[in-house]
């Protein structure tokens, strides 16, 4: 590891500079996460004040990014902050590491976590190469979500395919049955029957095949036009699909199905599409509720109808309790919102779609009524806010 120590050349006493390089650059040397970071970049040792006009001398020579390494004590600090301020001015790069000896690996342990998020998102993007079909368009009411293919793939580098209505129809006449009824019999009550079960079961065959014939990655449905033509739902295709390793969301909502995507490239876990029931800013909480969720993400579940129709298939699931991200990525990618936040409770409220969740906040959510980014949010297992924010950021 080379080291670049600059000092105040009006300092007429060294021994506290070389107590100061003991106890700090041992430290730094024998630690493996450091010299990750560091790679075969300099690191630059502000050993106090005064060292503004030294620093400006040498920078150009030096590779970017420009390591600072600023101590607590002999104006290290206020050195550093001025040197990058100049740097900024100038549009050079930097790292500004400051503390004890374990703070500055730590704040480099971090920005080489920054640094590999953003190097995914510049390099490759993270949806590079993804192919999603749009099945039957959006839905009416999402009026806010509708987006610019076009400039998606260049942005995200991300395909949208849009597949037809009566395509889709057509693939769900033809569908033979690739999974067996029986096996989600335990599941069928007096509300959901045999025929409506199968039924669900071959739009699930038919998004396959869908799927597999375009070479997509996911789709999004309009799934409420089924209800008129076949009293069903794609709720439990969905559900499957997802467990599958697909991104699979409903009501045609394209901004959703790339919030998943993205969970699922980052996380490599499914997500849950989400409608925000309830939001109570004061306390800190909201209220979840959808009736489709991935199968690979419920504790337990049990068929129901779908809550706004009454008819055809939706599902009850019970998620496990504890940290979740509730996350949603706007239209064009130009905003967000991302929180770390836990599951405490399953509720079975009649008044809302079959799957619910209540979520406790440690942060202020006001943003979620404030700042909507569309009618769908979306949630997943463990805390993954800032690995989400150094990447989209």
């Amino acid at each position: 590891m080379k080291i670049i120590y600059l000092r105040s050349k009006i300092s007429s006493d060294p021994r506290p500079f070389a107590s100061q390089q003991k106890e700090y650059i041992p430290v730094l040397e024998k630690s493996p996460e450091f010299q990750a970071f560091v790679g075969e970049l300099p690191v630059i040792f502000i050993e106090s004040g005064g060292t503004e006009e030294e620093f400006k001398e040498i920078y150009l020579s030096l590779p970017e990014p420009h390591i600072l390494v600023a101590t607590g004590a002999n104006n290290s600090l206020p050195a550093s902050l001025e040197i990058c301020s100049f740097l900024t001015q100038q549009n050079h790069r930097f790292v500004l590491l400051h503390g004890t000896p374990l703070e500055v690996i730590e704040m480099a342990k971090e920005e080489h976590k920054k640094q590999e998020a953003n190097k995914i998102h510049k390099e490759t993007k993270i949806l590079n190469g993804m192919r999603l079909g749009v099945v039957g368009k959006p839905s009416n009411w999402l009026i806010s979500s509708i987006t610019d293919y076009k400039a998606l793939k260049e942005k995200l580098g991300v395909e949208l395919v849009d597949v037809s209505f009566e395509n889709f129809r057509q693939e769900i006449d033809e569908a033979k049955d690739v999974v067996d009824p029986v096996v989600f019999e335990p599941k069928l009550n007096e509300k959901v029957s045999l025929e409506t079960l199968k039924g669900a079961l071959k739009i699930y065959s038919a998004l396959r095949n869908i799927i597999q014939k375009n070479n997509l990655n996911g789709v999004t449905v309009r799934c409420f036009d089924l209800l008129g033509t076949l009293h069903n739902t794609s709720c439990l295709a969905l559900a499957m699909l997802n467990k599958d390793g697909y991104i699979a969301t409903c009501e045609g909502d394209v901004p959703t199905m790339l919030t998943m995507a993205l969970v699922r490239q980052l996380t490599h876990q499914s997500a849950f599409q989400v409608n925000p029931s309830y939001i109570n800013v004061k306390n800190r909480y909201a209220i979840f509720a959808h009736c489709t969720l991935p199968l690979d993400m419920c504790l337990s579940y049990q068929f129901d109808t779908h809550f706004e129709s009454g008819i055809g298939l939706g599902i009850a699931g019970r998620l496990n309790l504890g940290k979740v991200t509730v996350l949603k990525v706007n239209k064009d990618w130009s905003k967000f919102q991302a929180f770390d936040a836990k599951i405490t409770a399953n509720l079975g409220r009649n008044d809302l779609c079959r799957t619910q969740v209540k979520v406790e906040f440690d942060e202020d959510i006001s943003s979620l009524l404030d700042e909507p980014l569309g009618n769908h949010i979306v949630i997943c297992y463990g805390a993954h806010k800032k690995e989400i924010e150094d990447l989209l950021k």
